[in-house]
């Protein structure tokens, strides 16, 4: 079962706007607040009727297939439901049916928001994200498409080597507002080294070698480590866009769904605990090695560290993302739908770098025979 949220004004399909942060009508103007749209409907809806001192506003006509009618003006939550007989598993697509135009729309068993590739209704499969896999939290898209676009041929514009095709305007379409599922952990741990350190100081006419012992002992206390929950988003992409601002985690609501592409885990918080251990021990390394520097070498011979990660919370991510096949290879872009930083990996023409090397060693050349003329010049004068 997957549901659409119908404006009050026309009866088109909603969609989240990262911009206005509200749900935005992309054919009459019309926008609402989600408190609005949950808890004052039977409000909106009247406030969407015409007085008789307002008169009746002319709307642009609305196709049947993306605004079905709606003659009681009132917010309605339509279904599209799964084909009888296509069951749902964890290998299997499953065919939707949008009750918009009555195209079908095919999804994998992860995703949980999505469009109708015929009329572009947006498509919450409800469902998918409820029960275990409702998340607890979501950090809604603050950066919208353009926002996004910009980014990327911003980001293209520094590879000198980029192919023409990678920022065409049919590549850019491929940009998707994807919310990523995470596993937010809460880590702690308790601290306890003893070693030997040493330095060295030469004076000129000897050396002053000082032995050291030393016990490092302390608590860590870690909250919200981000470990993206599936399997097909590339994990190192992830990390380099990120940190998130957790203060603005808020409670998970769908209403931020329509517009957007979402999937839900299908790596649990106890799949992902030995990575999550594993990684906290590289900070934790990397953190203890600091204190190291003022050594010119150092031994460990105690080390007693436990890290124990706690409960996780599940929580759903903005990211822009983008595949892009060049040469049999595959590239990636993303963004951080929530603080815009970007990160991924570009292309590079063979035909640019053949390009710019010939360019580059035209100019030298005309620069040698330059200097050299002028070298043999001198010495005839």
């Amino acid at each position: 079962m997957a549901d659409t949220i119908k404006c009050p004004h026309c009866a088109a399909n909603l969609k989240f706007s990262a911009g206005a942060q509200k749900l935005q009508c992309p054919y009459c103007g019309g926008v609402f607040g989600l408190d609005e749209i949950e808890h004052d409907v039977e409000e909106l809806a009247a406030k969407s009727k015409p007085t008789v001192e307002e008169g009746t506003k002319k709307t642009k006509e609305i196709p049947s297939q993306e605004a079905p009618s709606n003659p009681d003006n009132t917010i309605k939550m339509e279904h599209l439901e799964a084909i009888e007989g296509q069951g749902e598993s964890a290998a299997d697509n499953v065919e939707f049916i949008c009750n918009s135009c009555g195209g079908k729309i095919l999804s994998d068993s992860s995703t949980s928001a999505s469009f109708c590739p015929f009329c572009g209704s947006p498509a919450i499969i409800g469902q998918r994200l409820d029960g275990e896999f409702r998340p607890k939290y979501i950090i809604p898209f603050k950066y919208g498409r353009e926002a996004a676009e910009e980014a990327f041929i911003k980001w293209c514009n520094g590879g000198k080597y980029t192919p023409v095709k990678f920022v065409s305007k049919e590549n850019i379409a491929k940009l998707t507002g994807l919310y990523v599922p995470f596993w937010l952990y809460d880590v702690d741990g308790k601290v306890h080294l003893e070693g030997t350190g040493q330095t060295s100081k030469n004076t000129g006419n000897y050396t002053i070698i000082t032995d050291y012992e030393y016990t490092m002992n302390g608590e860590i206390h870690w909250r919200k480590v981000p470990f993206d929950g599936e399997t097909r988003i590339n994990d190192e992409l992830m990390e380099a866009i990120e940190p998130y601002n957790y203060k603005e985690l808020v409670p998970y609501d769908y209403k931020y769904l329509p517009g957007f592409f979402a999937d839900r885990y299908d790596q649990s918080d106890e799949q992902l605990k030995k990575r999550a251990k594993d990684s906290c021990h590289e900070y934790l390394n990397a953190e203890v090695g600091t204190q190291f520097k003022k050594y010119d070498s150092h031994k460990i011979k105690i080390n007693n560290t436990l890290i124990t990660p706690l409960a996780a919370e599940y929580a759903l991510l903005p990211v822009w993302f983008m595949q892009y096949k060049y040469l049999g290879k595959s590239y990636y872009f993303a963004m951080n739908g929530q603080t815009g930083e970007v990160a991924g990996k570009a292309p590079v023409s063979k035909v640019k770098q053949l390009v710019f090397y010939s360019v580059t060693i035209a100019v030298l050349s005309v620069i040698a025979r330059f200097i050299a003329g002028l070298i043999m010049g001198g010495f005839v004068g």
